[in-house]
């Protein structure tokens, strides 16, 4: 076959997680990350945008048969795709932290009997907590997450209403006199007199649910994740329901039977507790998303062998080659070129990747190199096409599509990821456009125009999101930019002079 015939067959899969729902699974790399997660030895899931928290929660969601037969329920309290489930409270958000952990525990109970109901479990108990929440109006007519957002949030805000007006009694809106408002539960404990109109707190129904649990035999998880685009408008927003998110996985972690896995971006934790949080010292089932060489080249050599053309074509034991490590590092370099620049003192490929994709922080994320395999594959078929096949016996992308690839993945990095989350430090990353890769305190103060102490507070903030790699000392503090984002500001090697 063909060379480019076979280029335009092969794929190297989505490098976002949420686009690839129906195959990831088929080259999906089994981390001790997702070992932890699986056998629920931890609940929150932190890494950096593009480590693969997003493919942990999207395999997870699709094991839920697996987990049930392990007496498992799994839910999940945001949609995989497509809008996120809390769009509209960035119009009519909660003032408050304490609305938003009301809401919060209201809305894990609501989509919790959703569940049971898809599994046809109909305990007594859970009969109760069902007839309960129907009798509050909090079971929608219309089904999906965000209809049962829209009750949990209505209903909350009728509760604030009254709250503000009287504890125990609500006001008729055309004759203003007072009403019993269907407050079926309340976040605080019940007189006897409420009790024998029905209501019933919000712990108790946690107890129920708890109880419930026990009698089948289950345990239950809520996964939550896509909270960096959830609440992304509005930081402020962003914080109060993070923070009591947080709070309500503190609250609920005594109900043994329940568990809240929680997936969610280092930056965004980082921002949401740098004003100290008192909760993050009780949170301790976590985990931060790590890759290194052997993981990569598994990832890459997964997505690779799963293409069917390439196995049978050059006929490969894809299992083979995927139970021992130094076959894989063979089959690499089988299909890649030893080097990406020709040198006794230059790296081999997979560190040559390594390095250019990771940012300041030392992270490799796998959407970075996925993208620059694929844009590597697309630039190899075009030079082909137009008479520049430089490929080496079955090397699948040369050498110079790679650094052609990786112009793009600068690019995008810093556009998608860097300017569109950032916007405020889009200016001072600008500025550096055709400067020296490493850079003083002086030498940033003169380029952004501002004093030395402004100066540090924007490298601080620009370390923070892996634009900047701290170097030298407390004394003499050096800035210096991975190479991920170099080329798209066109920077020269070296060190700026003072």
């Amino acid at each position: 076959m063909e060379k480019i015939e076979l280029l335009q067959l092969i794929n190297f899969g989505e490098r976002i997680a949420e686009d690839e729902v129906e195959t990831l699974d088929n080259y999906f790399v089994r981390t001790e990350d997702w070992r932890l997660l699986f056998d629920n030895n931890i609940d929150i899931v932190y890494g950096t945008k593009g480590a693969g928290k997003s493919a942990l929660y999207t395999i997870l969601d699709s094991k839920k048969q697996e987990l049930f037969d392990k007496s498992i329920l799994l839910t999940t309290a945001e949609n995989p795709r497509g809008n996120t489930v809390f769009e509209n409270l960035n119009i009519d958000p909660p003032t408050t932290e304490i609305e938003f952990i009301r809401l919060w525990k209201l809305y894990f109970l609501v989509i919790t009997v959703s569940e049971f109901a898809d599994w046809d479990i109909d305990s007594k108990k859970f009969i109760e907590i069902k007839k309960i929440l129907t009798e509050a109006k909090l079971i929608p007519v219309q089904k999906g997450l965000r209809a049962i957002l829209k009750a949990c949030r209505d209903y909350i805000k009728q509760v604030m209403n009254l709250e503000s007006i009287e504890p125990k009694m609500g006001v008729d809106g055309a004759s203003g006199m007072p009403t019993s408002f269907s407050l079926k539960v309340a976040f605080r404990e019940p007189d006897n007199n409420e009790l024998d109109e029905g209501m019933r707190s919000i712990d108790y129904l946690y107890q129920t649910l708890q109880e419930a649990l026990e009698e089948e035999k289950f345990s239950l998880w809520i996964a939550v994740d896509r909270l960096d685009i959830a609440f992304s408008e509005n930081l402020e927003l962003e914080t109060n329901a993070l923070r009591a998110l947080f709070k309500v996985y503190r609250d609920l972690t005594p109900y043994s039977n329940l568990r809240i896995k929680i997936f969610l971006r280092v930056d965004i934790w980082r921002r949401i507790t740098e004003q100290g949080f008192r909760e993050a010292s009780h949170i301790t089932k976590t985990t931060t998303i790590g890759w290194k060489k052997e993981t990569i080249v598994n990832l890459i050599m997964r997505r690779l062998l799963n293409n069917s053309i390439i196995t049978s074509e050059f006929n490969i034991n894809k299992d083979a080659i995927l139970n021992d490590y130094r076959k894989q590092e063979e089959i690499f370099y089988k299909f890649f070129p030893e080097q990406i620049e020709i040198g006794d003192k230059k790296p081999k490929t997979i560190d040559w990747i390594l390095s250019r994709v990771k940012d300041g922080a030392g992270v490799v994320a796998p959407r970075e190199i996925i993208h620059l395999l694929n844009e590597g594959k697309s630039e190899q078929i075009r030079r082909i096409q137009i008479g520049q096949n430089d490929l080496e016996n079955d090397n699948l992308i040369g050498r110079s599509a790679f650094k052609i690839a990786l112009d793009k993945v600068s690019k995008v990095r810093l556009e998608q990821t860097i300017y569109a989350e950032y916007p405020s430090l889009k200016k001072y990353i600008q500025k550096l456009s055709g400067e020296k890769t490493e850079q003083k305190i002086e030498t940033l103060s003169s380029i952004w125009g501002i004093s030395k102490e402004e100066t540090r507070s924007i490298a601080q903030k620009l370390i923070n999101i892996g634009f900047f790699e701290e170097r030298g000392d407390k004394d003499d503090p050096r800035f210096w930019v991975p190479f991920m984002y170099r080329n798209e500001l066109e920077m020269v090697q070296g060190v700026a002079d003072v």
